[in-house]
Formats: C-alpha cells, sequence, structure tokens
C-alpha cells in the first residue's frame, strides 16, 4: 500500500510580507501536484490551514481538491485551541462522504483502519496525549508536535529529538508536522518522516524545498519527491530581505555592545539615546533597555 505523505499547508490566501506572486495560486498549483501523485492514500499532518477562518472563496476552491486526504489538528486550525467554527471543521462536515477528508484526533476520531494491508492510521493533533500501537498491525502514527533532527534556533527548547522519539514511540511509520523543515529518521526498519512547509511564508525560507515522500509500506521503501518552485527571485522582495538583514544585524552588533557596558556611565546614556534617536529605535525598546540598566 503505497501513501503520499506531505508536510504542513498552512492554506491562505493572504500574502505573505515580502512575497510578490499571486500566493494562492501559487499555493494551489503545488497542491494540485501533489493531489496528482498516484497513491492509495494522502496524508497531511496538521496545520491544513493557516488560521480558522478561511476566506469563503478560497474553501470553494480548496475543498474540490483535497479530496482523500487524511489529517490531523495543528494549532493553526484550532480556534483559541478549540476545534469549534473553524474551517477545518467546515471542511471536513461538506465533504462528508467517506474517504473524502478524514480528520483524525484522540479526542474524537482516534484511528482509521485501511482497506487493506491490515494498516491503521493513528491521529493525534496539536497537545494531544500520544496513544499506543495495535498489535499484529501496520501503526502510522499521523502528528502535531514539534520534532526535530538538530534545533531550529539555539535557545529552543520546547520540541523532541526525532531520535529519541522513534525509539520509544514503537510506531513502523510516523509522520510529523509543526517544524517547518524537512528530515527523515530511522530505527529498527521504523521510519519517521517530516516533510516541513509546501510553501515558503517568509524570507527565513529562501532557500527551502518543499518535499512529499511516496512511502510503500510492503517494502517499506520511500521516494522522496521534490515539488517544482520558482525562483526565489520570481516570488520574494529580494530587495527588502537584504535590508531586514542590515537592520537585523546592526540590531544584533547594538545587543552585544550593550552587554560590555556593566558599568554605564552618563555618557553612554546620552550615546544610546543619541543612537536609538538616529536609528528610530522603537520607544518602547529603549524603555526596556532603560530599565535593565538600572
Amino acid at each position: 500500500m503505497r501513501f503520499l505523505i506531505t508536510g504542513d499547508w498552512h492554506a491562505t490566501d493572504k500574502r505573505p510580507e515580502n512575497r510578490i506572486d499571486d500566493y494562492w495560486q501559487s499555493f494551489l498549483g503545488k497542491l494540485k501536484f501533489i493531489m496528482g501523485i498516484e497513491a492509495d492514500y494522502r496524508i497531511q499532518p496538521g496545520d491544513l490551514t493557516d488560521s480558522p477562518a478561511l476566506s469563503y472563496e478560497a474553501f470553494c476552491e480548496l475543498i474540490h481538491i483535497i479530496k482523500g486526504t487524511i489529517t490531523t489538528w495543528g494549532q493553526h486550525d484550532l480556534r483559541f485551541r478549540n476545534k469549534s467554527n473553524t474551517a477545518l471543521r467546515a471542511l471536513e462536515a461538506s465533504l462528508f462522504d467517506e474517504g473524502d477528508l478524514t480528520v483524525l484526533s484522540q479526542t474524537e476520531d482516534p484511528v482509521m483502519e485501511c482497506n487493506k494491508g491490515n494498516v491503521i492510521i493513528h491521529g493525534c493533533g496539536y497537545n494531544e496525549d500520544i496513544p499506543k500501537p495495535i498489535v499484529g498491525a501496520f501503526n502510522i502514527l499521523l502528528i502535531h508536535k514539534m520534532i526535530v533532527e538538530e534545533k531550529i534556533w539555539n535557545k529552543q527548547e520546547d520540541f523532541e529529538w526525532a531520535s529519541s522519539f522513534i525509539r520509544r514511540n514503537k510506531f513502523d511509520l510516523i509522520v510529523s508536522g509543526d517544524n517547518h523543515q524537512f528530515f527523515t529518521a530511522n530505527f529498527d526498519n521504523r521510519y519517521l518522516f517530516n516533510c516541513g512547509s509546501l510553501m515558503r511564508s517568509t524570507t527565513a525560507q529562501l532557500e527551502h524545498k518543499p518535499k512529499v515522500v511516496l512511502f510503500d509500506t510492503d517494502s517499506r521503501r520511500a521516494r522522496i519527491i521534490e515539488v517544482p518552485i520558482e525562483p526565489a527571485e520570481k516570488v520574494f522582495r529580494l530587495d527588502e530581505v537584504l535590508k531586514e538583514k542590515e537592520r537585523d544585524e546592526k540590531l544584533d552588533a547594538f545587543i552585544s555592545g550593550l552587554t560590555q557596558h556593566k558599568e554605564m556611565s552618563l555618557s553612554f546614556e546620552e550615546n544610546l539615546n543619541a543612537y536609538a534617536k538616529e536609528n528610530k529605535i522603537n520607544p518602547k525598546i529603549m524603555n526596556i533597555i532603560k530599565e535593565c540598566m538600572v
């Protein structure tokens, strides 16, 4: 049995800052590409939508494309951590025929038994307890949880290491979402795939190449498929990216300079005020800095 594994979609027709293309049409193009890949099932690990609200127009277009998808709840799908009055709930209700859209959750519909191959899919939404595999079946865990191969930023704390997660949770296949980076892990002929985000929504993702995985449960072999994308210069406002980078570098240098002044004289405070005025530092930030100087 073949499963097409995807990552976080974050469906939205609102164009992110510094994108210059038609973001929604770009998203639909990628979605149609992955839906065109032949597979028995398509699974998506939460954050199918970017927010619990979706425009009626986007809703109508999305509903015709995502048939046959199995998903779970990500935090972006929820409204104040609740499932009611959300776009995903409406999509689930609209695609009511069996197999059109399956939303698995430990608090509602925890498992799905596939039609053949003795395969069980367990849905574990954001902040839900991880279930136990069913003995004698091929168990798939579809989970929305921050699992990492390496830290995304140095001080990141709220995460689990992929290597330890796959050892502790003895599912044959784990499909995780929330981490927008692509990585894979395996242990004892069991596999974990985190496909990352489908779209490049921020300038931090200039080098990101979206991927999906076609996994065969019989052979336990996987094929990684790259999703076609436009060059960064065609979809991003790169001049603004450079300006942001320069501003960040100046701010880092400024903060680094502050750490070197434990004894702060009047002249330093005057220099600080002059710097803030010249570089138009937000007054709220200045107040926080001055409080730390006391």
